[in-house]
């Protein structure tokens, strides 16, 4: 067996090949990311054996992207590494400070050497491109979340009374308001025929009595008076709109995608397809996993644990892991809950044992994982009498 560790970066890699007496065949190399690169990457592979060859790097988002691509097309299995556990192992070669590309190839070498876990040849078409999707998808929440935030900040000194005649001031209609008028008086004068307009687009959930009073606070308002605050008020509320266009259509290519799939995690009431795209998405191969405990592990839904001697403690989960996986896992708990005899029943279970909401829906997250576990490994439905 020949062992190939890959320190990955930016705009070059380094490589180190060692056979499994731990002599150094060929000395930390680096290539270009690139396909002049890749090539004399290729040109260093070619003379072993690819099944007598365990490649393996540190999984590190995209900057590993077309390397993976590279050696799939080529046929090469590979090991994606823990970074965690790399720098640990890393740390206990050597007692001296020193971190270069050179030196954490040959770790990544030696780390290899002691590791027996399942590579992969290829990942699905549908996988990788949903897992990209479905992190496009968790970035958009985060940043439209963060421009609303500041459009609510902005309304505070310009309109303050404004949210009060609605139950959500990022609806069309309000949104709509917001964006056409460009002072307070230009709300206080809005004619009838805007009126019509704005009905039609509520559906006729917007009354003239909201109007009329609408009209009439605005006149009344103790907001600044300052254009600069409404061109704020325009610009944020375009970037949401940009933002939630930017969704719909991923949103629309993870439901095609998940459709080809037919997961039977859809089987779970509650689980909705974005959630669901997430977590299939993160876990990729169910089988890579030797059981459930290893998935909730590898979710930081796990407990820290501090043994020495007779004296053992268990702290707060480990947040190590997919935090994508974890995040979908806790934000969808509670609608599982709503909606699953199976976890409602869970849920109040440990609610009953002192647990807080938040507890309770963290041990809800694991039970749905050694659920999505069983579903994904025997490929069957979810039953909610049964499980």
């Amino acid at each position: 067996m020949f062992y190939v560790g890959i320190d990955i970066s930016k705009y070059k890699h380094t490589f180190v090949i060692a056979s499994h007496l731990g002599e150094i065949i060929q000395k930390p190399l680096d290539f270009d990311n690139n396909q002049l690169g890749f090539k004399l990457l290729l040109e260093k592979l070619k003379p072993y054996d690819s099944n007598l060859l365990k490649i393996g790097f540190e999984s590190t988002g995209h900057y590993s992207a077309n390397l993976r691509q590279f050696l799939i097309d080529q046929g090469y299995s590979f090991y994606q590494l823990n970074p965690h556990l790399v720098k640990k192992f890393t740390l206990s070669l050597s007692t001296r400070k020193a971190k270069t590309d050179k030196i954490d190839a040959l770790a990544i070498t030696k780390f290899l050497m002691t590791i027996d876990s399942k590579s992969f040849t290829s990942l699905s078409y549908h996988m990788s491109h949903l897992k990209s999707l479905t992190r496009h998808y968790y970035r958009l929440n985060k940043y439209i979340g963060k421009t609303k935030v500041e459009l609510v900040n902005l309304l505070d000194k310009a309109f303050p009374e404004f949210s009060n005649y609605f139950s959500s001031i990022y609806g069309k209609t309000s949104l709509s308001i917001l964006s056409k008028a460009n002072s307070l008086k230009s709300i206080a004068n809005m004619s009838e025929s805007r009126f019509d307009s704005l009905r039609k687009m509520s559906m006729g959930k917007f009354k003239y009595s909201t109007f009329i009073k609408l009209k009439q606070t605005a006149k009344q308002s103790v907001g600044i008076k300052d254009n600069y605050l409404w061109i704020q008020l325009h610009l944020v509320i375009k970037r949401i709109q940009s933002f939630q266009e930017e969704k719909n259509l991923i949103t629309e290519s993870i439901s095609a995608i998940m459709k080809d799939i037919d997961t039977p995690i859809l089987s779970i009431p509650g689980l909705a397809t974005a959630s669901a795209a997430i977590i299939l998405s993160e876990i990729g191969d169910i089988f890579k996993f030797s059981s459930s405990r290893a998935l909730i592990a590898y979710a930081g839904l796990d407990n820290s644990v501090y043994q020495s001697g007779t004296e053992s403690n268990y702290g707060r989960i480990s947040k190590r892991g997919s935090k994508y996986l974890r995040t979908a896992l806790y934000n969808t708990s509670l609608t599982v809950v709503n909606n699953s005899k199976v976890f409602y029943d869970y849920y109040f279970d440990k609610k009953s044992k002192g647990k807080s909401h938040t507890l309770s829906l963290i041990w809800v997250s694991r039970k749905l994982l050694r659920v999505i576990y069983h579903l994904l490994k025997h490929d069957e439905p979810f039953v909610d009498q049964l499980i």
